[in-house]
């Protein structure tokens, strides 16, 4: 089965960099209650928070769905979703850990442990001869 790198790529980028203006921004818990105005509404930010973390969530059960409905189930969660998730995850707690975060070595032996290890690894241990 095939999957679409590209679109994986261009959503977590558009979610990374959308995070960093957040951040770029200023934002602090005061801001919650601000509001601005969105097709005649007014939206604040904690709105605009909360949509951030359910879209991606109902994002998810629209490809579950989607799946099930093409007779594409998946019987368990793939080892790629598996890698990515904990990768987030690590990710997820470099957020505010300054500018050079106190596991940022071990982020980027992280880093080069997957193009340097697992990608090669991987690669000449599924095309060895059995």
């Amino acid at each position: 089965m095939k999957t679409d790198w590209r679109l994986i790529r261009d959503v977590l980028n558009a979610a990374i960099d959308s995070c960093e203006r957040l951040e770029q921004a200023g934002y602090t818990e005061e801001h919650r209650s601000r509001t601005v105005q969105v097709n005649g509404r007014q939206v604040s930010v904690q709105e605009f928070l909360v949509s951030a973390w359910t879209l991606p969530e109902n994002a998810r059960y629209e490809v579950i769905r989607a799946r099930h409905d093409e007779a594409l189930d998946l019987p368990y969660v793939p080892e790629a979703a598996r890698i990515l998730t904990a990768v987030a995850a690590a990710c997820a707690e470099l957020i505010g850990a300054g500018e050079t975060p106190p596991a940022e070595p071990y982020m980027r032996g992280m880093i080069n442990w997957y193009r340097n290890h697992f990608d090669t690894g991987m690669q000449r241990a599924i095309s060895a001869t059995p």
